[in-house]
């Protein structure tokens, strides 16, 4: 297994709100995360460090786990935990209430893969046939509204308010998190913060990630850079996990 995280503050942005981490735990196990901060000057840096700062400490002390339901548990107890943290940071701190970020994360152990999504962060896997999936749903209006039929897909791509979340870690009291298992033979993992997934195409994001003459390194940096080449209009954070080599 070969992995790789980067972030870039953009063209545009006078600071990078993002934060990712690759944790590794005392068994073995890896947790990859990548956090959007928002709320603009309202603390959305704090919360996205808070967010991955959280996990890693808590992560880095598991002894592992032995079934799917173990490690549900234990990212829903730690989402929680999470929004909590961040949550009550912001009530007392004149400015900062409304703060909150996004989280995606893939966490691999030996009972499956499992991945934990909370707002518009995405995760994609490909296959052994070369085919890329994005494997999480957007936690946006937009998506809702595409959901219940009331946006097409060519209104949805012009909706004035398409970045609206309705769901984010530590904005509100309590927080809802997607948290899957996944079985099928996977070749990786891509997570992206809405940097990469909102002005890149999928089309072209694919062509990076399934090319066979890059590392995970180098496709993560090409990745970066169509990102700057569109624009560069937010913040920019991409982890590639591929499982089909040696770790770094």
């Amino acid at each position: 297994m070969k992995y790789y995280g980067i972030t870039d503050r953009g063209l545009v942005r006078k600071n990078n709100q993002d934060s990712y981490v690759i944790a590794t735990s005392r068994s073995g196990d890896l947790f990859a995360i990548v956090a959007d901060g928002i709320g603009g000057n309202l603390g959305g840096d704090i919360a996205s460090r808070m967010a991955v700062s959280h996990f890693s400490k808590v992560f880095s002390e598991c002894e592992g786990f032995t079934s799917e339901s173990q490690v549900k548990d234990w990212i829903a107890k730690q989402v929680d935990t999470a929004n909590s943290l961040i949550y009550e940071y912001g009530v007392k701190r004149p400015g900062l209430k409304g703060m909150g970020t996004t989280l995606c994360g893939a966490l691999i152990t030996k009972t499956g893969i499992f991945i934990v999504n909370i707002g518009d962060s995405r995760a994609y896997t490909w296959s052994p046939t070369q085919t890329l999936h994005q494997i999480t749903m957007d936690h946006t209006l937009v998506n809702d509204m595409l959901m219940h039929g009331q946006l097409t897909p060519e209104e949805a791509a012009n909706f004035p308010r398409r970045n609206v979340l309705t769901n984010a870690l530590g904005v509100w009291e309590t927080v809802r998190s997607d948290i899957d298992v996944h079985h099928e033979k996977i070749s990786g993992i891509l997570l992206c913060s809405d940097g990469l997934h909102g002005y890149v195409d999928e089309d072209r994001i694919s062509a990076i990630v399934l090319s066979k003459e890059m590392d995970p390194t180098q496709r993560s940096r090409r990745l970066l850079k169509a990102a700057l080449d569109a624009g560069g209009y937010d913040n920019v954070t991409i982890v590639l996990i591929d499982f089909t080599g040696e770790s770094e």
